[in-house]
C-alpha cells in the first residue's frame, strides 16, 4: 500500500514521489573527526562521499589508508580533492594538472573508484573545470548557488539530475557552526518540492572548541534522525557517484615537471626574486614564507638588492622558539625543484644579517608529502652582501623534489637575494686547483673560527684562538697561542666533513699543501684522512718549518694518497708554548 505523507512546506506545493530528491553528504579533506560522521551515517543506513587530499593520508589529523579502505568497503565513496589542497586558481595550468591528475591516480592505485572531485576552497574557473574533466573525473563539486537561509534566498532549492554543469555542481553554502538544524531541514523541505539533488558540504564534526566549518555530532545525528523516514516520500541519501553515475575512467598521466638540472645549472625559478607574486605584494612569485614555533615575523620585499631591483627581508621582532625563512613553494614541480637519486646539490644565496643563519632543506616524495630533510652548518652574521653556499648530502631514497631556505632563528634581520640550486656531484677538485673553501680565512664562522675551519688538537695544553687583521692576504688571519703545555698540540684545519670543507681527494695522487705563516716556534703540517666508511684518522705529517718573525710560506708535498681515502684535512701544528699566525692556505692535487 502506498503511504502518503503531507508535509508543511514554505509554499502550497507538496513533496511528491514523482519528484524524488537525492540528498548527498560530502566531506572535504578526510580529517579524522569525519569518522564520527561515518559512524552516524552507517547507524542510519546511509552513505557519504569523502573528498581526499592524497598527500595528507596518514598524516596527523587525517585518515589512514586503513580507514579509507573501511569507508570504501562500507559503501561510502572516495573522491579527489587535489594532492595537497592548493588553491588551484593561484597555480599555472601544468601545476593544476599535476594537483588534480596525480591525486586521482594515487586514489586509483589504492583501489578507490575516484569518479568525483571537489575544488579546494571552492575556487575554480572554466579552465580548471576542463582540467578536472581531462584528468578523468565525471563530476566536480563547487560550493554555493543553491538556496541558503542566510545569503541565497532567491537561489534554486536543488541541483538538477543530471547537474546543470557536471563540473560545477551546486550546493547550499558550507555547513558551519552557525548552521542550525532548522536551516538544514528547511533546505531539504524546499528541495523536496522540486525534486532533484541536494548535496551538502561538510568539513568537521566537532562538539567543543571547533573550527568554523563544523557541525556538532548531536546536530548531525538529529538531522539524520529527521531525514531517515523521509524515504517514504522519495527522499534518499546517496553518494555523488550514485547520483551522477558514469564509468570509472582510466588514469591520466599528469604533466611532467621539469627534470632535474644538469650539473652546474641553477634550477631555482625566479632566483633573483625580481618577479612579484600576483597574490602577495610582499613575496616574490613562486616563493612562500615558512617557519614554525612561537615568534613574530615580518616578511617584506625590499629594494636593497644584491643584483637587480628586489630582495627579500625577514625581521624577527620577538621569539620564544622556532624560525622563519623564504622557500620555493611546496608544489609538484613548477616552483619546487626536482632532484635525482645519488646526486649532491649546491645550494646558495646572497645574504646580509645581524644574526647567524643556516640553510634548511625539505624533501617531497612521490605521493606529494613534504617533510624536513636536513640543514647546513651555521653561517655567521654579515653586514654586507655575502654568498652562502653549501653542498648537500645525496637526497633520501624517497625524495623526488626539494625546497630550501636560508633560515633565521633568533631576533634579528635577514635579507636575501640571488638564490641558487644546482647539481654539484661531490668529487675531487681538478689537478692544480686549490680545493679549499675560504682559504684566506676572510669569511667568519659562528663558532669563533673562520667559516669552514675549526681548531683542533690533543693533550694537556691551553690554546687561545684569535681572529686578527694582521693578514698575509686580504683582511683577516688566524692567530694561535699555546699559553701553557704539558703535552699535545693545536692547529687550525678545514672542518671534519667530506666535500663541503674537507676536500675530497683521489687515491694514488700526491697533494701539495701550503700556508702563509709567522710564529715564534717551529711548526709542521699534520694531515688526517677519511676512509670510505666515513672514519677519520691521522695520516702523515711534514718536516718542521722554522720559526719566522715575518710572513713566509710553508709548503710540502705529501706521499701518494692511500687507497680507500675519501677526503683529507690538514693544519699547521704548534706543539710548544708560543704562537703562530696563519693565512692563505692551499691544497692542490698533482697530476
Amino acid at each position: 500500500m502506498l503511504v502518503s505523507v503531507v508535509l508543511a512546506a514554505p509554499t502550497a506545493a507538496q513533496a511528491s514521489l514523482l519528484k524524488p530528491l537525492a540528498v548527498t553528504f560530502t566531506f572535504d579533506d578526510a580529517v579524522t573527526d569525519q569518522l564520527t560522521g561515518q559512524e552516524l551515517l552507517e547507524q542510519h543506513g546511509m552513505v557519504g562521499t569523502f573528498y581526499v587530499n592524497s598527500s595528507f593520508v596518514g598524516q596527523s589529523g587525517y585518515m589512514t589508508r586503513a580507514q579509507l579502505d573501511e569507508l570504501e568497503t562500507n559503501g561510502h565513496e572516495i573522491g579527489g580533492h587535489t594532492v595537497s589542497h592548493q588553491d588551484l586558481t593561484t597555480l599555472v595550468s601544468a601545476e593544476q594538472n599535476r594537483q588534480i591528475c596525480a591525486d586521482r591516480n594515487q586514489l586509483l592505485s589504492w583501489g578507490y573508484s575516484a569518479t568525483s572531485f571537489a575544488y579546494p576552497f571552492a575556487n575554480f574557473d572554466n579552465d580548471i573545470k576542463v582540467v578536472a574533466q581531462n584528468c578523468g573525473y565525471n563530476t566536480a563539486r563547487a560550493v554555493g548557488d543553491l538556496w541558503n537561509a542566510t545569503d541565497c534566498t532567491d537561489c534554486p532549492a536543488a541541483e538538477t539530475v543530471p547537474p546543470l554543469d557536471a563540473y560545477a555542481v551546486r550546493t547550499p553554502d558550507d555547513v558551519t557552526t552557525a548552521t542550525t538544524l532548522a536551516q538544514l531541514k528547511e533546505s531539504v523541505v524546499r528541495a523536496e518540492i522540486v525534486g532533484g539533488w541536494l548535496p551538502f558540504n561538510l568539513h568537521h564534526l566537532c562538539a567543543t572548541n571547533c573550527p568554523a566549518e563544523s557541525i556538532s555530532p548531536a546536530v548531525f545525528e538529529d538531522f539524520l534522525d529527521w531525514l531517515q523516514p523521509r524515504v517514504l516520500i522519495g527522499t534518499t541519501v546517496k553518494t555523488v557517484h550514485q547520483v551522477v553515475g558514469g564509468t570509472v575512467q582510466a588514469a591520466v598521466t599528469p604533466t611532467a615537471p621539469a627534470p632535474p638540472g644538469d650539473p652546474g645549472v641553477n634550477t631555482v625559478r625566479n632566483p633573483s626574486l625580481e618577479t612579484v607574486s600576483p597574490y602577495d605584494a610582499n613575496l616574490p612569485d613562486c616563493w612562500n614564507s615558512a617557519g614554525y614555533g612561537t615568534n613574530t615575523v615580518t616578511q617584506t620585499r625590499v629594494t636593497d638588492a644584491h643584483t637587480g631591483t628586489y630582495a627579500s627581508r625577514i625581521e624577527v621582532t620577538a621569539r620564544t622558539d622556532g624560525d622563519a625563512k623564504l622557500i620555493p613553494r611546496f608544489d609538484l614541480g613548477h616552483c619546487s625543484i626536482q632532484v635525482a637519486q645519488g646526486r649532491t646539490y649546491q645550494v646558495s644565496a646572497w645574504y646580509k644579517s645581524d644574526v647567524s643563519v643556516f640553510f634548511t632543506m625539505y624533501q617531497r616524495n612521490e605521493v606529494g608529502q613534504w617533510s624536513y630533510w636536513t640543514q647546513s652548518p651555521r653561517l655567521a652574521a654579515q653586514g654586507s652582501w655575502t654568498q652562502a653556499s653549501w653542498v648537500t648530502p645525496a637526497p633520501p631514497t624517497a625524495a623526488v623534489a626539494i625546497s630550501f631556505g636560508l633560515t633565521i632563528d633568533s631576533v634579528g634581520t635577514l635579507t636575501t637575494d640571488d638564490y641558487g640550486f644546482a647539481d654539484h656531484p661531490l668529487g675531487p677538485a681538478p689537478d692544480g686547483v686549490n680545493a679549499l673553501v675560504n682559504p684566506s680565512l676572510e669569511t667568519n664562522g659562528t663558532d669563533g673560527f673562520p667559516h669552514c675551519w675549526t681548531g683542533t688538537g690533543y693533550g694537556a695544553n691551553t690554546p687561545v684562538w684569535t681572529r686578527v687583521t694582521d693578514a698575509a692576504h686580504g683582511s683577516y688571519a688566524q692567530k694561535l697561542e699555546l699559553t701553557s703545555r704539558t703535552d699535545g698540540d693545536a692547529k687550525l684545519i678545514p672542518g671534519w666533513d667530506a666535500g663541503n670543507c674537507a676536500p675530497l681527494v683521489s687515491p694514488g695522487k700526491t697533494l701539495t699543501l701550503s700556508v702563509s705563516y709567522k710564529g715564534t716556534q717551529p711548526t709542521f703540517f699534520t694531515v688526517y684522512r677519511q676512509d670510505t666508511s666515513g672514519n677519520w684518522s691521522w695520516w702523515t705529517q711534514s718536516p718542521a718549518f722554522a720559526a719566522s718573525a715575518a710572513y713566509t710560506t710553508g709548503s710540502w708535498t705529501t706521499p701518494a694518497v692511500p687507497a680507500g681515502t675519501r677526503a683529507v684535512t690538514f693544519g699547521l701544528t704548534l706543539d710548544a708554548v708560543g704562537e703562530v699566525t696563519t693565512d692563505n692556505y692551499s691544497l692542490v692535487s698533482n697530476s
